[in-house]
């Protein structure tokens, strides 16, 4: 993950693109959770969500809150290539938020050869286990606080990996 430039306030999803209007509410947890971890990452010292304090709210158990962590430390530090994040603000979805999504509807459905599409395009197989470990974590967690993925939730044409992905 590197740094990138604000979101313009004025952007509009891309045609093909999910909006973030279009998500349901356990969707939007998940991808503002996401958002929520990676906004000090990219932009330190800035004010930005605190995601523990989304788990909290969504009730959520601290057990889901720590799968979470693992998750993302995982993929924020070994990372095979840069994972598309888009600033709080943004009214659109990137290709690894919709990954993100298909990994935790995946895990709830203990599906996990599709989890582990998902965790292998992210990173390299050493770091697969204790990704998935995390991802396992936080997904039960998620359902043992009523907070089901729908399984239509994830459009097969948003199922691709991203190309050559545009950060703000």
């Amino acid at each position: 993950m590197s740094r990138m430039d604000p979101c313009n306030p004025d952007h509009r999803p891309a045609p093909g693109e999910r909006a973030i209007l279009d998500l349901g509410p356990e969707e939007l947890f998940v991808v503002a959770a996401l958002r929520a971890w990676v906004a000090p990452v990219m932009r330190p010292g800035t004010p930005h969500p605190d995601w523990r304090e989304m788990f909290r709210l969504a009730g959520v158990a601290s057990a889901g809150a720590v799968g979470f962590d693992l998750l993302m430390s995982v993929v924020g530090s070994a990372a095979q290539r840069i994972i598309e994040v888009r600033c709080c603000r943004c009214p659109s979805l990137g290709a690894d938020e919709v990954a993100m999504l298909r990994l935790v509807n995946a895990m709830q459905d203990a599906d996990t050869l599709a989890a582990l599409d998902v965790i292998s395009d992210w990173v390299p197989p050493g770091s697969v286990a204790p990704a998935l470990r995390g991802a396992q974590r936080f997904a039960a967690m998620m359902s043992a606080a009523g907070h089901r993925l729908p399984r239509q939730a994830i459009p097969v044409a948003a199922m691709g990996r991203p190309e050559g992905a545009v950060l703000h």
